[in-house]
């Protein structure tokens, strides 16, 4: 009978640990261990945080060059995997296919690469892109993206970045 049980509930057990598993750790509360990379300030999320309606951010203002690690989404429209793109949503966690990412507005770039230039897209994978970003007003906690990265150059990275770049 314990054998049965046990054939019947091992699927179920993988299969909840495999779909609850977050695909990356969550930028969000980490601080850089360096300020600079490549000429280019490194995002802390936090930093991006604003009252509402509010056009600056923590150390941050509308015109900056940074440089920012984040996972890669989807916007309004869904986007197969293995397309190329020329912008896309950069969040600071990728979530789960249990619980996906929070999506507030000063928490999500939409990265605009420079003209010709493409990405595969790979949902929840980890990038840095970097180029100059923009603030929009709106609703902090509202579902569009109110920092624009454009101009940006992007490229796929690793988990090593953050543990080389973040603490």
């Amino acid at each position: 009978m314990i054998g049965l049980v046990a054939l019947i509930f091992l699927p179920v057990i993988a299969m909840v640990a495999v779909f609850t598993k977050p695909a990356g750790p969550d930028l969000f509360d980490l601080t850089p261990v360096t300020q600079h990379s490549d000429e280019y300030p490194i995002l802390a999320w936090p930093e991006l945080e604003r009252g509402k309606h509010s056009l600056s951010a923590g150390g941050i203002s509308s015109g900056t060059m940074i440089r920012a690690l984040g996972y890669m989404m989807d916007g309004e429209q869904p986007i197969r995997d293995g397309a190329s793109v020329r912008s896309f949503v950069l969040l600071p966690d990728a979530g789960t296919f249990v619980h996906p990412a929070h999506r507030f507005g000063d928490q999500m770039i939409e990265v605009q690469l420079t003209a010709g230039d493409t990405i595969r897209f790979s949902e929840r994978s980890l990038v840095w892109a970097w180029g100059t970003l923009r603030m929009l007003p709106g609703d902090p906690l509202g579902p569009k993206p109110l920092n624009i990265l454009e101009n940006a150059r992007a490229q796929p990275t690793n988990t090593a970045d953050i543990r080389a770049y973040f603490k």
